[in-house]
């Protein structure tokens, strides 16, 4: 059983905008965390104007508790910066088919 968690990102700058301050703050530790296998896959979705959606994926919730710990303040510190609204959804995904 995996873990996914989803950031459900509303912002009042634009799209470009909100992309250059996910590249310049989260992305790095993102990919850093998918080099230490604490993530193991994450993606970045524009579902609006203005709007968009991290989703990412864990195999342990130990991994993702560890993520959490690093990335809640740099999160806290996007949203402030930046004026951004998120929202996020988190549990147990089971793969059936």
């Amino acid at each position: 059983m995996s873990y996914t968690r989803v950031n459900v990102i509303e912002s009042p700058l634009t799209w470009s905008e909100t992309m250059k301050a996910f590249r310049k703050s989260v992305e790095p530790h993102q990919n850093a965390f998918k080099k230490q296998k604490v993530v193991s896959r994450w993606s970045l979705v524009q579902t609006g104007d203005r709007t968009g959606l991290l989703i990412t994926e864990f195999d342990t919730k130990a991994k993702m508790n560890q993520y959490l710990k690093t990335m809640t303040a740099v999160r806290q510190a996007v949203t402030a910066d930046t004026g951004q609204q998120v929202w996020i959804y988190h549990g147990p995904v089971n793969a059936s088919g």
